[in-house]
């Protein structure tokens, strides 16, 4: 994996912009892995810090799901979109508060996320905490204002 990681990168550094390839599909894997530096990579590369998947899933959301800090980190420093939604409605804030990711929920707090979007089922984030019984998370919900 370490060796793939190597040429990937070597690519990106030698061809990349001149290739005027679609980073996204990386991106977006990448973000989904919690690779937080090749995120970074990609992104200072050209990369789409708002890219979505095929399924509509934001890069945001899939490091959100997975509990990638770092990853989240990178792709809001990069300017996503806080509060971009997949195909069902669930932003960020929503997956890190089902999976009780805690860490993340705090830095999309800090970085603006509206805590009352709803999906497309009506739940939104505070709900989704409920329903997985994360305590923590449900705290930094309700003080942030989440309803």
């Amino acid at each position: 994996m370490k060796r793939l990681y190597f040429i990937v990168t070597m690519l990106l550094a030698t061809w990349g912009q001149s290739w005027g390839a679609d980073l996204s599909p990386m991106l977006l894997a990448a973000a989904a892995d919690g690779n937080s530096h090749m995120v970074q990579q990609l992104l200072a590369q050209g990369g789409d810090a708002n890219a979505k998947n095929g399924a509509g899933r934001p890069a945001l959301v899939l490091a959100a799901f997975n509990g990638n800090e770092r990853t989240v980190r990178a792709l809001l420093a990069a300017g996503a979109d806080v509060n971009a939604v997949d195909g069902a409605g669930a932003s960020a804030v929503m997956e890190a508060a089902a999976f009780g990711h805690a860490e993340v929920v705090r830095m999309l707090i800090q970085a603006g996320a509206d805590l009352n979007l709803k999906n497309k089922a009506g739940a939104g984030a505070l709900q989704r905490a409920e329903k997985g019984k994360h305590k923590e998370v449900q705290k930094l919900l309700s003080d942030a204002g989440a309803s």
